[in-house]
């Protein structure tokens, strides 16, 4: 006898579950597409299609509309045109939305939503229906549309022209700023180097001025007046305050500073007309200044590095600058000293 197999048959509970997994894994599908999909972004309006069902292009006197949806629900809308690599914009309005899922809304307008792809989607409002598709505009650009829409949030009545000027745009201006700064420090620089050179030249004839008036004087003076000078010149080379003080230089002792201010004193009483002049001729230094007062008491350079506590390479160095900034040339350390004692 043949035994007849039957098909199996699912049992009904197990088609339920099978049926329940399928559609659980499609909604499980069409929810994560759903959640990668993102209006944050820029948007242009490419296309509108009119309740008769005809499709133009959305150019509104020669304007396309675009619209920047920000992740806090803010969006910015504004009509476009291009020149060349700028980027003429007349502002529109800004405000917030809300997005469902097949829902839309601004301010008062409610209206159908539709993702034809993670590129594109459709708004219905008033049987027209609006196509937009995703913009690859550089996030400087988009700030740049933000901030005009926010300075000027409704210009549709009263159509102002602003620009957004392009990358290139942009880093033809920021060159243009460096370029200008480089001319401005370059002018500075120049401007600078000119005073300069009219002090040093002004500076020059004033001292050639003061050189003059002291070699005239000189030449001038009366034989009374010079012999008067001699005796009194003398005189001090011959006191006891002189005659201690070169003790305390031969013995390489320091110079306090109430003995530089006692010094001064002598000296001016013996040439009335020292120090004004030296200062007359060039601005010292106060080493510079005690280097001069020890010449004129006819202190050997040695002498001078000893009291100082400097090396005599230092004294040397300091006599020769100061010829060669008083009478702009070189000269030596004896030139100096000549000219110290002349005075």
């Amino acid at each position: 006898m043949t035994k007849t197999i039957k098909p199996h048959t699912p049992m009904p509970q197990k088609r339920f579950l099978l049926h329940a997994l399928s559609l659980f894994c499609l909604l499980c599908t069409a929810t994560a597409a759903r959640h990668t999909r993102s209006i944050v972004g820029a948007w242009m309006m490419v296309s509108e299609t009119a309740p008769d069902g005809k499709e133009t292009p959305q150019i509104y006197t020669q304007y396309t509309r675009c619209k920047i949806y920000d992740a806090d629900s803010t969006y910015y809308s504004v009509q476009l045109h291009a020149v060349g690599e700028e980027m003429m914009i007349i502002a529109h309005e800004m405000g917030h939305y809300l997005l469902t899922d097949t829902l839309y809304r601004e301010r008062d307008r409610v209206m159908p939503f539709e993702w034809i792809d993670d590129t594109t989607f459709v708004t219905t409002f008033k049987g027209y229906k609006e196509r937009m598709i995703r913009s690859t505009m550089t996030p400087e650009r988009m700030e740049e549309i933000r901030a005009l829409v926010r300075k000027y949030p409704d210009d549709s009545d009263a159509p102002v022209k602003h620009y957004v000027f392009s990358t290139t745009e942009r880093k033809l201006k920021a060159e243009n700023k460096l370029f200008l700064y480089i001319i401005m420090c370059m002018c500075a620089v120049a401007v600078g180097v000119m005073v300069y050179v009219y002090r040093l030249r002004k500076r020059k004839r004033e001292v050639e001025q003061k050189l003059a008036e002291i070699e005239e004087e000189r030449s001038l003076r009366p034989v009374v007046v010079a012999n008067a000078m001699k005796q009194v010149e003398a005189e001090f080379f011959a006191s006891d305050y002189y005659l201690a003080l070169r003790h305390r230089i031969e013995q390489g002792e320091n110079i306090r500073p109430e003995d530089w201010k006692t010094l001064e004193q002598h000296l001016k009483s013996v040439y009335p007309r020292f120090s004004s002049s030296l200062y007359g001729l060039y601005n010292l230094s106060p080493i510079e200044y005690q280097v001069c007062l020890l010449t004129k008491i006819r202190t050997t350079p040695k002498e001078i590095s000893t009291v100082l506590c400097k090396e005599k390479s230092t004294i040397s160095s300091i006599r020769k600058r100061l010829y060669n900034k008083v009478f702009g040339k070189d000269g030596s350390g004896k030139d100096w000293d000549d000219f110290i004692l002349s005075l």
